[in-house]
């Protein structure tokens, strides 16, 4: 794996209803085609994309050398966001992405920057060549990125695994079904004699000690995004 240490955010320049009724991988095949087709490049220039509705997808492999911002391609991490056609360098985020993108976003440099540690900086293309990408401030934009909840949805392969729904419920799940069993555990000890009834209060007790071990996994696992 090469060493990480930043991370620049483009645009896709494309209008805001852009192949719309489009599943987001189609749209990103497109990208790709212009970037091998029309430029030449081996592959699709950004290592991720981000949709409209806040579907991340991954483009060129994290482990190769983008082709996005000239003089800068190595050792950083290019991410494109759908949208940003006729926008301006000094645009906010909303003038032309969604909250939806902006959510996604700042997750998705969340936890890059968790797993590469060596990242440091978070810019804008806009910063290295005299275009409008990604039509915003990003050093402005970022240092309020922190406020945002952000949980997007994830298509394909990427290092970033999302909490969904149904983690949720699993988790929950799971304190339900504790709570059932401590009832019907109480319900059968009070039946037993006292010989049974110690012997009865030790297995429960195992079992109590298991069930909370697991309930902690789980809980560890929603909380680190279901790894």
């Amino acid at each position: 794996m090469r060493e990480l240490n930043e991370i620049v955010v483009h645009c896709t320049a494309t209008r805001p209803d852009w192949w719309k009724s489009k599943p987001t991988k189609s749209k990103v095949n497109e990208i790709r085609r212009w970037h091998t087709e029309d430029r030449g490049w081996s592959d699709i220039g950004y290592h991720y994309l981000i949709d409209r509705d806040g579907t991340v997808m991954e483009g060129r492999p994290l482990e190769k050398t983008g082709a996005h911002t000239k003089g800068r391609n190595k050792g950083s991490v290019g991410i494109s966001l759908f949208g940003g056609f006729g926008g301006a360098a000094d645009d906010q985020f909303l003038d032309n992405f969604t909250e939806d993108q902006e959510r996604a976003l700042s997750d998705l440099i969340s936890q890059l920057r968790r797993d590469y540690p060596s990242i440091t900086t978070v810019s804008g293309h806009s910063q290295y060549a005299p275009k409008a990408c990604p039509c915003f401030s990003v050093p402005a934009w970022y240092s309020g990125a922190g406020k945002i909840e952000a949980k997007p949805i994830i298509q394909d392969k990427s290092p970033v695994e999302r909490t969904s729904r149904a983690q949720s419920k699993t988790v929950q799940a799971t304190v339900v079904q504790g709570a059932s069993a401590v009832g019907g555990a109480v319900a059968a000890f009070q039946a037993l004699d006292g010989t049974a009834q110690i012997i009865a209060m030790v297995g429960c007790f195992i079992i109590m000690a298991l069930a909370m071990f697991i309930l902690k996994e789980r809980l560890k696992a929603w909380a680190s995004g279901w790894r």
